[in-house]
């Protein structure tokens, strides 16, 4: 039994990593169909150039394009719309897919039904100094848990607020393409933090959660150049468009979703002293401003005393910058 899967990819100005990606989903054949989006590359794709160079066959990929510049998170939620298979894997254009990939979509055909399940991953700059895995932050947050040595397990609202918290990638969960039509599961259509919502209101809103410890991609990284993840300018601004989303929706839920209420705003704490750091100077007063806003709208005392006490560095940092008091 194979799981009946969607790769998708978003692409700009990445026809290289693009064939050497569609290469190695040619090698491993795990997917049934896979949707490249072509992001306003100039030059642009070339469907029957990427079947010739890749191995794949021609009706097992779909090329869209779109003619401007418009980021990652419209890219896949076109390919969203494209998607007929029962599941859906999103990817980067520079990633590449492991065998163990391979090996828990075959479990994951037997698992039953899912919303989604959550795998490791191999970042690039723990190779730098010859280490296997995700970096330091992300692997404390699958060590608190009891997932971390499991190649496949339900996890709990507890374990799950746990891994919400980390980095909010789009290419470490397969998707219930269902799931994600039901209740409407997007990416923002900002440049820069547009996968924030997606990853946010996927916990939120799944109602079983599966979760690997296999490291079923490679992530690469790299630092400056012309990516849009390298901006630093008044895109970034733009992350409390998704952060006021998701605040709004754990501030009117009830039990079972108030778990993620902590979780998220620890979240968020590590995130706006992030992009306070990498900004442009000339924007972060700001920055800090319309930070010390939502912080003040949607931390209650006892919110910020929880806070302080559980993530003391983060809280050290953001009270400073951002001027919160207990």
């Amino acid at each position: 039994m194979t799981l009946d899967l969607t790769v998708a990819i978003p692409s700009h100005n990445d026809n290289g990593h693009l064939t050497r990606l569609l290469s190695h989903l040619a090698a491993l054949k795990f997917t049934r169909s896979i949707i490249v989006v072509d992001d306003g590359s100039l030059p642009a794709p070339d469907h029957d150039t990427l079947i010739k160079a890749s191995g794949l066959a021609p009706a097992q990929l779909t090329l869209l394009r779109q003619p401007q510049v418009a980021g990652a998170g419209a890219a896949r939620n076109r390919a969203l719309l494209h998607t007929t298979t029962k599941h859906l894997l999103f990817m980067d254009a520079d990633d590449l897919p492991t065998r163990e990939l391979r090996a828990l979509c075959r479990s994951l055909a037997q698992a039953g039904e899912f919303d989604f399940c959550m795998f490791q991953h191999h970042d690039s700059r723990m190779g730098q100094s010859g280490q296997w895995g995700q970096m330091a932050f992300d692997q404390s947050l699958w060590d608190k848990t009891e997932l971390n040595h499991r190649n496949l397990s339900e996890v709990s609202t507890t374990d799950a607020a746990c891994l919400a918290q980390t980095a909010n990638y789009p290419w470490n969960k397969i998707y219930r393409t269902d799931f994600l039509h039901a209740h409407r599961l997007r990416c923002s259509d900002t440049l820069v933090h547009n996968d924030i919502a997606l990853h946010w209101k996927s916990f939120l809103r799944a109602g079983r959660i599966l979760s690997s410890a296999r490291i079923g991609v490679t992530h690469f990284v790299t630092p400056g150049g012309n990516r849009l993840t390298n901006r630093l300018g008044a895109e970034r601004l733009r992350v409390f468009e998704p952060l006021e989303e998701i605040a709004l929706e754990i501030s009117v839920e009830n039990t079972p979703k108030s778990p993620y209420a902590l979780a998220f705003f620890g979240f968020a704490l590590g995130l706006l002293c992030w992009v306070n750091e990498s900004l442009d100077p000339s924007l972060r007063s700001e920055l800090a401003q319309r930070s010390t806003a939502f912080f003040n709208r949607y931390l209650s005392r006892s919110m910020r005393t929880q806070l302080k006490q559980q993530r003391p560095d983060d809280w050290q940092r953001a009270a400073k910058l951002f001027q919160l008091t207990v």
